[in-house]
């Protein structure tokens, strides 16, 4: 059985739905702070399979210790953490202790009960500033300054530890660039919340049609003057979740792979997608550069492809087409897509 932590977010929802339809026995925790119940209805209703839930915080060590004692747990898939670096720099304390206590935790916990495969969703943002695109694992890291960034570089650097000390566990830990995109069902994407990211941003901007989308920056050195992001189908991040499971059974020791697409798009370029698949014209205007935001980033994803036999399979057309059709599922009021 795979214990996935943070099972009902928007990637571990969609963890639970491939690993169901592999017929792979899961059992979920979440404590509802970045998610909703509706969503294990959803997992339900697309695999059509019956699943274990339990709701809890991975803070919580007695919680989590009953659950490893009474469940067959062979694997855990982590996703529970807080992941907003504006958020994390009101409130650093509350993502160390989420994001670092938790995972410790869970960790020990897996040691104490003899459970020795461990997946870590790790982020871009542990590259820092200080290194020109494109990025690759083999690259230096220095500690980030925002929490959130912080955050995920102590737990790597735990865990390589851990796994020096605790010869039989074994850790891969996979760096997210950008996940967009939904289940092609429609029924499941991401939550739409006001903030930073572009994606939610256009989507907000569709929503409230008087309301333009601001673009943060027209004057970074790049072709069209807006910054540049590597964007990656929620699909092909999972796929990467199973495959980096499938090779820490084999290989001992800790493990790292950047889970991109390997290529930059432009935030105009991003515009000009969503325009061309909704057949109309987004109302934007520029505003200057936001403190923080880099230039460009994309990920070299070279060694995922060479270990894990992986590559993302998913264009941003289909990213773009499917975030669209979630949105059209769960407020067809709006009519956003045209046949």
């Amino acid at each position: 059985m795979i214990l996935i932590t943070g099972g009902c977010g928007y990637l571990g929802s969609h963890c639970a739905i491939n690993l169901l339809e592999r017929n792979t026995e899961i059992c979920i925790v979440d404590n509802f702070s970045n998610s909703s119940i509706e969503i294990l209805d959803k997992i339900k209703s697309i695999s059509k399979k019956h699943f274990k839930f339990y709701q809890g915080d991975v803070r919580d060590k007695k919680f989590i210790n009953a659950l490893f004692l009474k469940k067959n747990i062979d694997a855990v898939i982590h996703f529970a953490g807080l992941k907003s670096v504006s958020e994390s720099e009101k409130d650093p304390s509350e993502y160390f202790s989420n994001n670092i206590t938790g995972t410790i935790n869970i960790i020990e916990l897996m040691k104490l009960n003899k459970i020795n495969h461990f997946i870590f969703s790790s982020s871009a943002t542990v590259y820092g500033n200080q290194h020109p695109p494109p990025w690759d694992e083999k690259l230096k890291l220095k500690s980030p300054t925002n929490p959130y960034a912080k955050s995920k570089f102590i737990i790597e650097e735990i865990l390589r530890s851990f796994v020096i000390d605790n010869k039989e566990f074994r850790a891969g830990i996979l760096r997210y660039f950008n996940p967009i995109g939904a289940h092609p069902s429609g029924l499941l994407g991401e939550e739409i919340h006001s903030g930073r990211n572009l994606v939610p941003a256009i989507l907000n901007s569709l929503i409230h049609s008087d309301e333009y989308l601001s673009v943060y920056g027209n004057d970074y050195p790049t072709p069209d003057g807006s910054g540049i992001r590597d964007y990656i189908h929620v699909s092909d991040l999972i796929d990467g979740h199973l495959k980096a499971l499938n090779y820490i059974k084999t290989n001992r020791g800790c493990h790292v792979w950047n889970l991109g697409s390997g290529n930059g798009y432009s935030v105009l370029q991003i515009i000009q997608v969503f325009e061309s698949i909704l057949k109309r014209k987004i109302n934007f205007k520029f505003e200057g550069r936001r403190k923080g935001d880099l230039p460009e980033y994309w990920a070299l994803i070279n060694k995922a492809e060479k270990e894990l036999n992986w590559s993302p399979r998913k264009s941003i057309n289909d990213m773009v087409y499917d975030i669209l059709n979630h949105l059209n599922k769960t407020r067809p009021n709006l009519k956003i897509l045209k046949n």
